[in-house]
């Protein structure tokens, strides 16, 4: 029996060998559809995936204290695998993509299955199985999945061969060392030459990249810990973390919107042991309330993050100065 070969996306590089760069990539949609799924995966999947040596900051000391914390600790079991394994509310995109990096399934829904059930008619569910309903009793009832606005079940973009998952035509893109992407020009590749102080095209080597599920994840790794993925990644770099540009993905890929700056956090308090010059902190003693807050970052979505959010969430929350 045939053996079915694994799903590759295609991307072209650009390099430049002489200085052992990568100066740009081109794409068709394929590429950047994985690209951009990057943004719905919650922190705590991308811990998961990269076997808890995100080397984010310290992401993964928080996973692994998720991990061991008894389960008595938690409100529900549900609470402590919806941070180990939280939900990622673009699965359902994510599952079409030709390359997955994450092994999420498409989310079911789940109901409480008491009939007489108070929430009931406030159509409470949860995504997360043995999450506790309204009434205070645990919804293990599966009920199918949800439909979608027009009332129909079919997939995104399903029998039209032209429309990506989340790009909306196939179309080249130009994908810079630093993950910036945009619709490929004349006037991008010529800016971007004049930056590397590159005469010509003929000047860069061509090479075209077959990319499976394991290098999209690798190249998600090095997103989190490089400014130069794609250079690492073509001439098998070292991945060193580096937590000055943790928040460089979600910075390129997911531009700042107007509204970024409304972001207003509540404030919690926590004491404090710190040593007497102020240079550093033995530790701290936290309610639930700064607990719940800390664990539910596995929750959040990379995307979700501008670069003031981001730095904000990881570095201080984490315990570590910004600058």
């Amino acid at each position: 029996m045939a053996t079915r070969a694994e799903p590759k996306v295609e991307v072209k590089v650009f390099v430049d060998e002489e200085n052992s760069r990568v100066v740009f990539a081109e794409s068709g949609r394929e590429f950047v559809d994985v690209l951009f799924g990057f943004l719905t995966l919650p922190l705590g999947t991308i811990v998961r995936l990269l076997g808890k040596e995100a080397q984010a900051g310290c992401l993964d000391e928080l996973y692994k204290s998720v991990e061991g914390l008894p389960t008595r600790l938690f409100r529900t079991e549900a609470c402590k695998m919806m941070l180990l394994s939280p939900i990622n509310a673009a699965a359902k995109q994510c599952c079409q993509l030709k390359v997955r990096v994450d092994d999420t399934k498409h989310r079911e829904v789940y109901v409480c299955a008491d009939t007489s059930c108070c929430a009931h008619a406030e159509g409470a569910f949860s995504s997360v199985r043995g999450a506790v309903c309204k009434c205070g009793k645990a919804m293990f009832q599966l009920a199918g999945e949800r439909l979608e606005n027009d009332g129909s079940t079919r997939a995104a973009g399903a029998g039209d061969s032209d429309v990506g998952v989340f790009v909306k035509e196939d179309v080249k893109f130009i994908v810079t060392d630093d993950f910036h992407v945009a619709p490929a020009s004349t006037s991008l590749m010529l800016s971007i030459l004049e930056k590397f102080e590159v005469q010509d095209l003929s000047c860069l080597e061509q090479r075209t990249l077959q990319l499976s599920s394991d290098k999209m994840i690798s190249l998600l790794k090095r997103s989190l810990t490089s400014k130069n993925p794609l250079t690492g990644h073509y001439f098998d770099l070292p991945i060193a973390p580096d937590d000055s540009v943790t928040y460089m993905l979600p910075e390129n890929l997911h531009p700042q919107h107007e509204n970024d700056d409304d972001h207003t956090l509540n404030n919690v308090k926590i004491k404090v042991l710190q040593t007497k010059d102020n240079s550093s902190v033995l530790y701290a003693e936290a309610g639930a309330d700064f607990v719940d807050l800390l664990l539910g970052l596995l929750s959040i979505p990379l995307g979700i993050h501008s670069e003031k959010v981001w730095e904000v969430h990881i570095k201080r929350m984490c315990g570590q100065s910004l600058q």
